[in-house]
């Protein structure tokens, strides 16, 4: 959908499998594994983790409120997402009291996802050299992965 590179929605042309992506997911893994203390790793992960599920159900509970008659896939009675926050809170609130520099890190993971958006989502008139290098970055690793963009089954 635009907010990564277009090298990661692709897939292998002999087992259909999404290498680029997987080999991404592998070496970011490798980079969290440079952390000696998994229990502090497992604190990053886990405060970013819970920090984004709990903004996505505040802003559910916001939609709910503002748009009630917003056409809902799925409906679930109001009091599940108010318990499912309260407990999102608790969950983010608590590490930050615990443990403030885990904490801290956590907040650092998430925010190396904003240059990533500005870049890849929110800058629409990206200069002709960029898109240039992109668009050259994304064939030269299409040859060496062997990937090709995804095709969509039409219903």
């Amino acid at each position: 959908e635009g907010h990564m590179p277009q090298i990661l929605s692709m897939v292998q042309i002999q087992r259909l499998t999404p290498m680029p992506a997987c080999l991404f997911m592998g070496a970011l893994s490798l980079v969290y594994l440079a952390s000696s203390d998994i229990y502090a790793l497992i604190n990053y992960v886990g405060f970013a983790t819970w920090l984004s599920i709990g903004m996505a159900i505040v802003v559910l509970l916001y939609l709910r409120w503002k748009r009630p008659d917003m056409h809902r896939p799925i409906k679930v009675a109001l009091i599940w997402p108010i318990i499912y926050t309260i407990v999102t809170v608790y969950l983010v609130i608590l590490p930050m009291y615990a443990s403030p520099v885990e904490t801290g890190i956590g907040l650092i993971i998430i925010s190396t996802g904003v240059p990533v958006y500005v870049i890849f989502v929110a800058w629409k008139s990206k200069p002709k050299v960029f898109t240039d290098f992109m668009d050259s970055m994304t064939l030269l690793l299409q040859k060496c992965f062997m990937v090709v963009p995804e095709v969509k089954k039409v219903v």
